[in-house]
Formats: C-alpha cells, structure tokens, sequence
C-alpha cells in the first residue's frame, strides 16, 4: 500500500502593507493586518499617502510649503500608530509619501515585496464611499499583489476563519484566490469552504416568451447546472487535501448579488475570489463583479488577480 505524500505547508507571508487615512474605519484594516503579520512572524508595513499641496493655495501662506508640513505630521501621527504594535513584537515600517492613495499604496507594495496589501472600504469625509472606500476600489482593480478589503463592522482585530465563500469562474485568478486564501488564513480541520460559480441566463431567454426561446431556455439551464456541477466537484479535491470540508453550488442570477447574499446566509467569514475572468470580456465583467462584492460583503474580501 503506497504511503501518501505529506501535505506541504505554504511558506509564511513576509511582508503585509497596510494603507491607513487614520481613520476609524482605516483602523480596522490596520488591526487585522497587524494580527496577520503576527501571525506568519511578517514585517507590516503602514502606508500613508498625502495629496500633493501646491505651494501658494492659501493666500498669505504663497511662500510657504504646506505639503511638507503636512507630511511631518503625517509621519509624527504614522509613528505613534506604529508604537503600540511594534511593542506586540510585530517588525513595523512607516511610509509616508505624496501622491494619489491608490498609486503610492502599489508603489509601496511593490518596493516592500509585500505578498499582502490590507485595506478598509470606507475613509474620511462627508460622502463616507469616498477617500480610502474609492482607493481601495481602485487598489482591487488594479494591484498585482492579493488585497484583503476589511470594512469597519469587521472588527478591529483578525478573527479566526471558519467558513469561506470561494466564488469561481475556472479562471486562474479564481485557482490563485483559493490558493492564496490557504496560504493567508492558514485554512485547515475544522474550515468549510462553499465553492459557487454564478451563471447568469442570456437577456434573451428572459425577455422573450415564446415556446422555442422557453425551451432553449429550460435545455440551457440543465446543462449548465449538470456540467457546471461536474466541474466544481473536481475542485473540491484540493481543498479536501488540506482537511477543509467542501460543498458545491451552482446558482443562477447577478454573480455579485448571489454572492453577497450567499456569503450572508452562510455566516461567512471570508469571500475570496479573482478580479479577472478567462477572457477580455470576462476580466471586464469580474473585476465589476469583485468590486461590488468588495463595497457589500458581509465580511473581508480577499481578493487576487493574476500576472500571466
């Protein structure tokens, strides 16, 4: 009898960013980036980006660089924030820098060889969706690196996941999310993860009532749920490896509200998915879908984009 081959482990992360505008919300982010990078023994790494403020905006302020006084309070605040959680023993860096959120949070990233990018979905300001809720949009959107989006009802501190949403359109991006989600969360006994794929029945078929659309309709529905179904339970292997129990479902409807309400009837703790799709049309269509998802998830998101 051949002895199985040893389940190997996914080497720890080694470096987390955290983007912060000090906010209540922004705090929460930082508390679970803080909790990951304990975790897996990581450097975290806070990011703070300010506009750039042209010099003379203000009157009699003409000769006087406001900017940089502005980024040493920055820094002086950024520091203070860092104190507590590297006396938890956690190696912090600062960042502090000009230059629009999204772009400078990447930059970082990219310059720290992070693995892990956490933001909050909502910041400062009267209209709450905008400052750091539209960065993190455009972070999702656009980073090469996983990004974990926490909203302020998440809590201030990681909490330990049980139950995970893993969304898949059988792209690489969905195999890298559920890769990554192992690797993160550490998912093992004791986990269940609920693989779904969203199918969403052609316009046509639905506006339409006559007997040969109805009947194309019906045929497309039980090929789809039969094939469909097939596919998902040859990924329930992967999962199961790792001793996390697996269900399957295919539904029918809007991919970014079936998930949404999927990951709230399941107590869900995590969604993990991909931004892009299999195709051109694909990506356009998913990364929508991620970013609603991101704005309306009952809990984290995390969410990962391929380089290929």
């Amino acid at each position: 009898m051949e002895e199985e081959t040893p389940r190997r482990e996914p080497p720890p992360l080694r470096d987390v960013v955290a983007a912060t505008d000090f906010s209540s919300p922004a705090a929460a982010g930082v508390g679970w980036a803080r909790d990951l990078a304990k975790a897996h023994g990581a450097t975290l790494h806070l990011v703070h980006a300010v506009f750039q403020v042209e010099p003379g905006w203000a009157g009699e302020l003409t000769s006087y660089d406001l900017s940089q006084e502005i980024l040493r309070a920055a820094r002086q605040r950024l520091d203070e924030e860092a104190e507590p959680i590297s006396g938890e023993g956690v190696p912090t860096r600062t960042w502090v820098e000009l230059g629009q959120p999204s772009q400078v949070v990447r930059w970082i990233a990219h310059e720290a060889g992070a693995e892990l990018v956490v933001v909050a979905t909502r910041g400062l300001g009267g209209f709450r969706h905008l400052f750091l809720g539209s960065t993190a949009e455009r972070i999702v959107q656009q980073s090469e690196i996983p990004v974990l989006s926490v909203h302020e009802t998440d809590g201030a501190s990681a909490r330990p996941i049980r139950r995970i949403l893993l969304p898949t359109d059988f792209s690489d991006d969905a195999h890298l999310a559920r890769e990554t989600a192992v690797r993160v969360f550490r998912l093992g006994p004791g986990c269940r993860a609920h693989l779904l794929h969203v199918f969403d029945l052609p316009t046509e078929y639905q506006m339409y009532r006559a007997e040969e659309l109805a009947a194309m309709s019906l045929d497309y529905r039980e090929r789809a749920m039969e094939g469909l179904g097939r596919d998902l339970e040859a990924l329930a292997p992967e999962l199961a490896a790792g001793s996390v129990e697996v269900t399957t479902e295919v539904a029918e409807g809007d991919p970014a509200e079936v998930i949404v309400s999927r990951a709230a009837e399941l107590g869900t703790d995590l969604v993990a998915m991909g931004t892009y799709g299999r195709s051109a049309l694909g990506r356009a269509f998913l990364g929508s879908v991620a970013r609603r998802v991101v704005q309306h998830a009952p809990c984290p998101v995390l969410t990962v984009r391929s380089t290929a």
